[in-house]
């Protein structure tokens, strides 16, 4: 999947669309919006985007579902396709169910700027990172709980915090890892950890 700038519109709108192995593009969100941060729910069937706030389009159905109403950007989804996380500007990071039942729940309430980014396979921890005036991007993970009735988010744990810009926490499949990108260099390059050590 990709999404590019519309330049027939040219207005810094975006398309989303398909782009195979042989170079083809077959469009998938031909409408031109403000997308960002698209992520493929992990049964392959669906995609969570943000266009001012959380969408879900289901390709099968040709539908989009609505999840947030206040704003809300960088979904991210559960392992078992059943909810999407994602931050409200100010607010923190909120949770809600994928099928759009229900209203958004807070997992995490934030002073700083926060951004969810991957969970670990087995689901029992989110990572995110978080800007800080005294450290600029840090990276954080917190322990979660999810099960029928949503997620639970237990207290936030550092992971890595320099004067450098830590970024998108990326668990390996795995788990063993975290990859993310750095400016540490003086240009973003990407790293790996292990994790937890």
């Amino acid at each position: 999947m990709v999404y590019r700038n519309d330049g027939a519109t040219g207005n810094g709108m975006l398309t989303v669309q398909w782009l195979d192995a042989a170079g083809k593009n077959q469009p998938l969100l031909a409408r031109p919006d403000n997308y960002i941060a698209p992520r493929i729910s992990p049964a392959g069937q669906r995609l969570a985007i943000s266009a001012n706030d959380i969408w879900v389009l289901d390709w099968r159905r040709d539908t989009m579902t609505r999840l947030s109403f206040d704003g809300g950007d960088i979904p991210v989804w559960s392992p078992d396709g059943g909810y999407v996380v994602f931050r409200q500007a100010g607010k923190g990071l909120f949770w809600m169910r994928s099928d759009g039942a229900g209203k958004p729940q807070l997992l995490i309430e934030g002073k700083n700027t926060q951004a969810p980014w991957s969970f670990a396979p087995d689901g029992k921890r989110l990572a995110f990172h978080e800007l800080t005036i005294a450290n600029s991007w840090d990276l954080w993970t917190v322990p979660v709980e999810i099960d029928a009735t949503g997620i639970r988010a237990g207290k936030p744990e550092p992971f890595l915090q320099t004067q450098f810009n830590e970024r998108t926490p990326e668990f390996s499949p795995d788990g063993r890892w975290l990859a993310y990108d750095s400016d540490e260099s003086g240009i973003y390059q990407v790293y790996v950890r292990a994790f937890p050590d």
